[in-house]
């Protein structure tokens, strides 16, 4: 999100080429480049294939026998799922499935990534959710730009809730204001999340020097649904799932 700050200077000396504003949004590292390692048993590869053709590779871990959970994670605008996964392990909690979605563009998968091309991968995974585990009451958790798509995503479909983390407002208001015009996505976490009638978490740092935090005070207002805004004390735009993860499954199950 950080490099959406040269947006300006980019496109007054390139002419405001759409594509290239778009390599300055959405930064993925191949997979070799992101070597990591997981606490547990490693998620096993999945993929899924969109409505436009492009298969994308994912990881998912399944939810232990009996329990019915599975929480679909999106990742922020860098890196790739493998470093989702890393993030995401701390989900797996209590036997909680997780599978985390990949973008077109990203850790080796085809494509270039646009806000439409997010939103149907959004779709697809969705969907291989609910084939991967077709009983399982389904959770949405998206970091930074995969809040947009989690948002999106529950405002279109059946969920049972869904939460993000240092999420935007809208994608513009990450760009100086004189740049803000030449974004070529949207990306309105305000309009979306006013269509969303699941419960939403929001969850942001209150040192988050990415995004401000003023933005999670702005979509709880812009909520028409049950909306819960939770400042992480002390945090930045990075969080430690694994101290969090077990409020959040309390906050989504009612335990």
């Amino acid at each position: 999100m950080r490099a959406i700050m040269v947006l300006l200077l980019a496109a007054m000396a390139l002419g405001g080429c759409a594509g290239t504003i778009r390599d300055r949004i959405y930064q993925p590292i191949p997979l070799a480049e992101t070597p990591v390692e997981f606490a547990g048993e490693a998620p096993r590869s999945v993929s899924t294939t969109t409505a436009d053709g492009l298969v994308l590779q994912g990881y998912y871990w399944p939810a232990e026998e009996g329990d019915d959970t599975l929480v679909v994670y999106f990742h922020g605008n860098s890196f790739n799922q493998l470093v989702g996964a890393q993030r995401a392990e701390p989900l797996r909690a209590g036997g909680h499935g997780v599978l985390v979605a990949s973008y077109r563009g990203y850790g080796g998968n085809p494509g270039s990534p646009s806000e439409a091309g997010l939103f149907a991968d959004g779709e697809a995974w969705l969907a291989e959710a609910r084939r991967l585990a077709p009983d399982a009451r389904i959770f949405l958790f998206g970091h930074s730009l995969g809040g947009a798509v989690a948002l999106e995503m529950a405002a279109r479909q059946d969920v049972e809730a869904v939460a993000t983390l240092g999420t935007f407002a809208r994608l513009a208001d990450q760009a100086p204001a004189l740049a803000r015009g030449l974004v070529p996505d949207r990306f309105d976490n305000v309009a979306a999340i006013a269509r969303v009638s699941e419960p939403v978490l929001l969850l942001h740092g209150t040192e988050d020097a990415v995004v401000d935090p003023a933005a999670a005070i702005e979509l709880e207002a812009a909520a028409t649904g049950p909306v819960t805004l939770v400042r992480l004390t002390g945090a930045g735009h990075q969080v430690d799932l694994a101290k969090i993860a077990g409020r959040l499954w309390e906050a989504w199950l009612g335990d």
